[in-house]
């Protein structure tokens, strides 16, 4: 018995002094004064990966820091070599290098890590031992600073047996520290020979980016400790920096660019800047032209999305109205409908920088991510659909066919305008995104020549077939069939009423839908209470039933009223499970934990409301040649659906030039990134897929 305690007590003791002991999957400290320092492994187990994560952890003192593998104008990065099962040659550890902080004291500038720091770094198994258990002997070297530095060296053993991947308990603190790399940088960056770096960019906005440095990944680049003046307009950040030597183009001036926003949130961007002059003043004001031309040409097309073909419609019987009519009441009429739709563009664009300044992140259709908008204007769709349909016949409307009141037409003309860009608002067409993006990040007066060019080009069509002699000829003479014609365009409009009643489906409200639904028979009611008492009134008969129907129209709308008050309007708001089998939930996180493992990856941007993202993912992204694509390719298809307001999702448009959906990003396995156009086809992704040079 006796001999079989010492024999214990000699293991124990054995163990405790061998300089390589292992404590579970983090291996015995190195302490120091100041610092407490180990090596993390990302798995419990060796899988026979070729490549292998594992950290170097330094747990400083507070006051005291490391540095980053720049460290600035004094210091030195850490280091970690590695040797595998004995082999003789050790490998240097690739250290992956999270975002530091900067530091000036004393007229120095240094880059450094303070707390408790995780150094991820991977090292490469060879071949010939993937299919046994590794014996790691590392050594590490590092420094300590506060008001003297210390240098401080260590080695270390981890013993990491076979078995299939498990992570262990540590493989957090090196994701985390993973994370808190810098971002590839969604621009194209530069710096103009005499030292400014500058980003052009309709994204770029003086209310969102109001502070940023630059921070060299190597030393002698940059006067690292000169002031660096941040000048941000719309669409251009430019960083005076100050260069030591002549820049040179052939090489890449690289480092990481940190950009603060006016929430205090801060975002660090991987840069490889391209030497290039900066933009002179004429080429922003060429900018802010292709911006104007880009809405215009957007407006235009956006008559060809699915979601403003109720309005054609009712245009349409406009059309047909005035077609015959004189050429000055044709003018008013396409003045009227113009009118109408840039008063609307003009309120939404100082809403949007209003509420932007308020510090909201809206996008281009946040309205139909509330279900309270999305019910009334499915109920005001259902009672335009009554209306044609002849269940009763208010002259203030939006066809007024057979009135003889020109005002009212004219009227007619204006409130269609406005409701031709209240539906048109979840499409988002071709040309549209860089100019959406443009005006939801300038100044006032910048959005605003921005929205009345596309209010332009959404009425343009309209003014063209209305005052062109040759164009009006060829509308029929008035008759008959306008009366039919009113009533066949009732039935576009009630397909809108169902695809509305779908997206506050997809909201997961069961009680904002049945209040809907309750609503739709309400206001057959009172449609057909309304008709009975127009055609009594005529008569001039059954006064007391006329006030008997009146008053049951009020108690429906009182009860409609309420219902939309208690059950729509307050209602909390729930996640959407809009995403497919096939597919993953959009999340930063992750997108980043794929890129780094190389793997590609295509990213879906959507919502439930935009009729464009319905339309893209039933001819092109479900079809079984593009899925059959990803299959084969091994892509993961990410979808991030923004039918309710998610910031990680806005931000990351925002991030890509964009305000809002659809959004559709290609990551290959190896260079940039490509955005595919808005609207797809199952050529244009496969495309986008194989082509290197898309």
């Amino acid at each position: 018995m006796r001999a079989w305690l010492l024999s214990f007590l000699l293991v124990i003791g054995l163990v405790t002094l061998n300089p390589y002991s292992v404590l579970a999957k983090e291996t015995d400290a190195i302490i120091n004064k100041h610092d407490h320092t180990t090596i993390l492994s990302e798995s419990d187990t060796y899988d026979g990966r070729k490549a292998l994560t594992l950290g170097l952890r330094i747990k400083l003192e507070p006051k005291w820091h490391t540095y980053w593998i720049n460290p600035g104008d004094a210091g030195e990065p850490a280091s970690v070599s590695v040797k595998i099962n004995d082999n003789p040659i050790a490998q240097e550890g690739k250290i992956e290098w999270p975002s530091p902080e900067p530091l000036s004291e004393n007229g120095l500038m240094s880059y450094i890590y303070k707390g408790d720091v995780v150094l991820p770094f991977k090292i490469s198994v060879p071949d010939e031992e993937m299919n046994k258990p590794l014996n790691l002997k590392l050594k590490a070297r590092w420094l300590v600073c506060a008001d003297v530095c210390i240098p401080q060296e260590g080695e270390f053993a981890l013993d990491i047996p076979k078995g299939a991947a498990s992570d262990s308990k540590e493989a957090s603190l090196i994701q985390q520290s993973l994370s808190q790399k810098p971002k590839q940088s969604p621009w194209d960056i530069h710096i103009a020979p005499t030292g400014e770096l500058w980003v052009q960019n309709d994204a770029i906005s003086p209310l969102h980016m109001t502070h940023a440095w630059f921070m060299p990944d190597k030393n002698g680049v940059i006067d690292q400790i000169a002031p660096q003046t941040l000048t941000v307009k719309p669409g251009l950040l430019i960083l005076n920096l100050k260069p030591i030597h002549q820049l040179n183009s052939s090489k890449p001036f690289s480092g990481i660019l940190a950009i603060q926003d006016d929430h205090q949130k801060l975002q660090h961007f991987s840069v490889e800047a391209s030497v290039a002059p900066l933009p002179t003043s004429g080429q922003s004001q060429t900018s802010l032209l292709i911006l104007i031309g880009s809405a215009f040409l957007g407006g235009i097309l956006l008559n060809l999305m699915p979601c403003v073909f109720p309005v054609i419609a009712m245009k349409l019987l406009s059309l047909s109205r005035i077609g015959q009519e004189h050429i000055s009441v044709r003018y008013k009429s396409s003045f009227a409908y113009t009118a109408g739709i840039l008063c609307c563009f003009i309120a939404m664009a100082v809403a949007f920088v209003a509420l932007r300044w308020m510090g909201s992140q809206l996008g281009w259709g946040f309205q139909f991510q509330s279900v309270g908008f999305v019910v009334l204007l499915c109920w005001l769709l259902f009672g335009i659909s009554l209306n044609f349909l002849g269940v009763f016949n208010i002259q203030l409307s939006f066809n007024s066919v057979g009135s003889n009141n020109k005002t009212t037409g004219y009227s007619s003309d204006f409130f269609t305008g406005l409701l031709a860009v209240l539906v048109a608002t979840p499409c988002t067409a071709p040309f549209m995104g860089i100019a959406i993006a443009g005006a939801l990040n300038a100044p006032l007066w910048i959005s605003v020549l921005i929205f009345i060019g596309m209010g332009l080009g959404l009425a343009m069509p309209y003014v063209l077939f209305a005052c062109i002699p040759s164009f009006a000829r060829l509308l029929p003479r008035p008759g008959l069939w306008m009366d039919i014609l009113k009533q066949f365009l009732a039935f576009p409009l009630l397909l809108s009423c169902l695809w509305l009643a779908w997206v506050v489906y997809q909201h997961q409200q069961p009680m904002s839908f049945l209040v809907l639904l309750t609503g739709f028979v309400g206001l057959g009611f009172i449609a057909w209470g309304v008709g009975i008492i127009q055609q009594l009134y005529m008569q001039g008969t059954y006064r007391n039933l006329r006030l008997f129907i009146s008053g049951l129209i009020l108690i429906i709308v009182g009860l409609l009223g309420g219902g939309f008050y208690f059950f729509v309007h307050d209602e909390a708001t729930h996640s959407v499970a809009g995403i497919k089998e096939d597919a993953i939930p959009f999340s930063e996180q992750k997108l980043e934990e794929l890129r780094r493992e190389h793997k590609p990856v295509f990213v879906n941007m959507t919502a439930s409301w935009c009729l464009t993202c319905m339309v893209n993912d039933k001819v092109a992204l479900s079809s079984e040649k593009v899925q059959k694509a990803f299959k084969n390719q091994h892509i993961t298809y990410m979808v991030g659906d923004w039918t309710q307001y998610d910031k990680s999702i806005g931000d990351f448009l925002k991030a890509h030039g964009r305000e809002g959906v659809p959004l559709y990003i290609y990551y290959p396995i190896e260079g940039k990134p490509k955005i595919l156009p808005q609207i797809l086809t199952p050529n244009i992704v496969i495309d986008y897929l194989f082509d290197p040079k898309k």
